[in-house]
């Protein structure tokens, strides 16, 4: 016979890509780092995950207001890749074109580039990137499918957590635009 006196918890299922940007999110938040079994932490299905720091470029500079066409160049490094079979590093690059962007409108599809420490590439098809914002703390994520090399046929989330430079708080309303943002990054494939 089952007892009825306790209280049920029930805990919802969340999609791996939203745990991990929760976790990313707390720990930019808390000014912490996320903890070395990060993929364990992400849920059983997480193949790699990878802490580093990336920096993107604009050209010409995002405006809040004023779209443009923006080339972009993003450059990942994530030192932290705690596998099993040698490797230890793996650096991420994705450029493209983006007609019409704005500082809160970024719809992309591009072409990445993850270089692994033993030699070995995957090439990501990014389908999208998602800006979101919580406080001062803007979180930018870019989705997407390695089409090629390793992990072929998986997801890939670059989460990147940027926290605006105090010096210069609105970059997105000058004439000049937001020409550069960096900040810690998780790379997630499951």
């Amino acid at each position: 016979m089952e007892r009825t006196d306790r209280p049920v918890i029930r805990i919802a299922r969340r999609p791996v890509v939203q745990l991990a940007r929760a976790g990313v999110l707390l720990a930019a938040l808390l000014g912490a780092t996320l903890p070395a079994t990060a993929a364990q932490a992400a849920g059983p299905s997480a193949l790699v995950t990878c802490l580093g720091q990336q920096v993107t470029d604009y050209n010409p500079g995002l405006h809040l207001t004023q779209p443009r066409d923006v080339i972009y160049q993003a450059n990942g490094t994530y030192s932290s890749c705690p596998l099993n079979d040698g490797v230890t590093s793996v650096t991420y690059t994705e450029s493209g074109f983006v007609p019409d962007a704005t500082c809160v409108a970024f719809p992309s599809t591009a072409t990445a580039h993850l270089d692994w420490s033993n030699g070995q590439t995957s090439t990501i098809q990014v389908t999208g990137v998602e800006i979101d914002v919580a406080g001062a703390t803007q979180v930018y994520v870019s989705l997407g499918t390695v089409t090629a090399g390793r992990y072929a046929g998986s997801t890939v989330n670059v989460t990147t957590e940027i926290i605006p430079d105090l010096l210069n708080p609105l970059p997105c309303l000058t004439t000049t635009g937001l020409t550069r943002v960096s900040g810690l990054s998780t790379l997630l494939i499951v």
